[in-house]
C-alpha cells in the first residue's frame, strides 16, 4: 500500500536540499541537507552567528552534531519499524519532515522557496497531530489509509523511552512509557516528584501517573508539563561543556558551574541545585544523571542563561532493570552515568549536606512502596525490597550529614 507523505496542511510536498536554519523568524544559516537521510551536508553561509544554538559553532561538524542530537535516537526500541512504516530512511529525515520543530527550543529548518512564519508553525501555539506520537509509542489510532501527518514534535524528542507530546486542556505534556521492567520507570518519575514535594524543593518537574493502552493491555505512563516556553529555551549541560577542555586541576562538576557563570548564571544558585540533585538522586539510586539530563533555561533575547531548569528525568532509578535488589554495603557500589562513575563518589561534590532535611522523609519509603504496588504488577516482595533501599540510603545520608566520608567505605555501619 502506498503511503502519502504530508505536511501540516495534509499536502504532498517536494523539497529541494537547501534549507535556512531559523531561530523563530531570524535567518541564522543556509545549509545543504541530504533529503533522503535528513543529514546536514554543508553549511553554505552563517548570517547570524550570535543566534546559533548555545555551544554550537559555525562549522558543519558542530551544526550537524547539534541537529542530530535533537532526533529520536537510533537505539530507541521500535524506531526502525516505525521508520519503515513511514517510508523514512532515518530518524533525521523524519524530523526534517516536521521542519525540525521541537518543544525544547525555537529552532527549525525552512526549505528554501517555502514561505512560512514561526507563529504559524511552532508547537507552543499551534496544535499538532497525535498520529505520529501514537505510532512511536504503539498506542492510539493510526489512520487506516496510512496518511500519517509528520507535523508533530514527537519526531524531535531524544531519550531511550518511548514518548510523545500530548495536549490536554491546552497544556502540553510529555508522555513516556516503557512496557518492560513492570513499567517502573514511569512510576519512578512520580516517586521522584513526591520526594521533591515532601522536601519542599520547588524547582522540579511535577510528573503525573496515567495509564496507556498498548495492544489491549494497560501500562503505567508518566506525564510531565512543558517547562520551556515562547520566552525560554532549554540548554543542556552537555551543550555548555562539550567543547570545553576541563583543566587537569578541575572536575566536570566545577566545569559546568564555571561555564554557567560565563553565560549569566549566579554560581550559588547553580551549585545549590546541583548538590541537591546529587543528594536526592542518591536516595533514589538514580543512575542516569548524564549531562543531557540536567540543564538550564536560556533567554534568547538577552543571550544568557536565566535559571536552572527544573529537575527532570529520574526514571532510571530504584533498580528498575535489576533482577536482584542490592542491600547494605552494595548500595555504595552503584555505577552511574554522571560526574563520577560511582554514585557514592558524587557526594564529594556536596559542600552543604543539610540541603536535604531527612526528617521530612520518615514516611517516604512506604509511599514509594505503595506507588509500586498500586501501579505495577511487580511482586510485593520486590516493591518492599526497593523501599528498603530507600531507607538504607537515607541512613547513609544521615552518616554523611554527620561528617562521615561514606564513599571511603569505612565501617560506619
Amino acid at each position: 500500500m502506498e503511503m502519502n507523505i504530508t505536511d501540516k496542511a495534509g499536502d504532498v510536498v517536494q523539497q529541494s536540499g537547501l534549507y535556512v536554519l531559523k531561530h523563530k523568524d531570524l535567518d541564522v544559516a543556509m545549509v545543504q541537507m541530504d533529503i533522503s537521510t535528513g543529514r546536514v551536508e554543508y553549511v553554505l553561509a552563517v548570517y547570524l552567528p550570535e543566534e546559533l544554538p548555545v555551544g554550537v559553532s559555525e562549522s558543519v561538524k558542530s551544526i550537524a552534531g547539534w541537529w542530530k542530537s535533537r532526533a529520536i535516537p537510533d537505539t530507541r526500541r521500535g524506531i526502525q519499524q516505525a521508520l519503515e512504516y513511514l517510508q523514512e530512511k532515518t530518524n533525521l529525515s523524519l524530523m526534517l519532515s516536521g521542519y525540525g520543530l521541537s518543544l525544547t527550543d525555537h529552532y527549525w529548518m525552512q526549505p528554501v522557496g517555502e514561505e512560512a512564519c514561526w507563529r504559524d508553525l511552532n508547537f507552543y501555539e499551534n496544535d499538532f497531530s497525535d498520529m505520529l506520537g501514537n505510532l512511536l509509542t504503539d498506542s492510539g489510532k493510526i489512520d487506516a489509509d496510512r496518511n500519517v501527518s509528520k507535523f508533530s514534535p514527537a519526531s524531535s524528542v531524544n531519550g531511550e523511552m518511548k514518548k510523545k507530546w500530548v495536549i490536554r486542556d491546552g497544556i502540553r505534556y510529555l508522555l513516556k512509557v516503557n512496557v518492560n521492567d513492570y513499567g517502573q520507570q514511569s512510576v519512578n518519575e512520580v516517586t521522584a516528584s513526591r520526594l521533591h514535594e515532601q522536601l519542599g524543593w520547588d524547582n522540579y518537574v511535577p510528573y503525573l501517573l496515567d495509564k496507556i493502552l498498548i495492544e489491549g493491555k494497560e501500562y503505567p505512563c508518566s506525564l510531565n508539563p512543558l517547562f520551556t516556553s515562547q520566552e525560554y529555551e532549554f540548554v543542556s549541560a552537555y551543550q555548555l561543556i562539550k567543547d570545553y577542555k576541563v583543566p587537569n586541576t578541575s572536575s566536570g562538576f566545577e566545569a559546568v558551574i564555571r561555564q554557567t557563570v560565563r553565560h549569566g548564571m549566579e554560581e550559588k544558585a547553580v551549585r545549590e541545585q546541583l548538590e541537591y540533585t546529587i543528594l536526592t538522586d542518591f536516595i533514589l539510586s538514580n543512575t542516569d544523571r548524564h549531562f543531557n539530563n540536567f540543564g538550564f533555561l536560556f533567554d534568547p533575547l538577552r543571550h544568557q542563561l536565566v535559571s536552572m531548569a527544573p529537575i527532570f528525568d529520574t526514571g532510571n532509578a530504584l533498580f528498575y532493570n535489576k533482577e536482584v535488589i542490592p542491600t547494605k554495603g552494595y548500595l555504595l557500589e552503584i555505577a552511574v552515568s554522571s560526574f563520577c562513575k560511582r554514585e557514592a563518589d558524587m557526594l564529594r561534590y556536596v559542600s552543604c549536606p543539610d540541603l536535604v532535611n531527612l526528617d521530612l522523609l520518615d514516611h517516604f519509603p512506604q509511599e514509594a512502596e505503595a506507588l509500586l504496588r498500586e501501579n505495577t504488577e511487580m511482586p510485593d516482595d520486590r516493591a518492599a525490597a526497593i523501599a528498603g533501599t530507600i531507607r538504607q540510603k537515607i541512613e547513609y545520608l544521615r552518616l554523611f550529614q554527620q561528617g562521615k566520608k561514606i564513599w571511603k567505605r569505612e565501617k560506619y555501619w
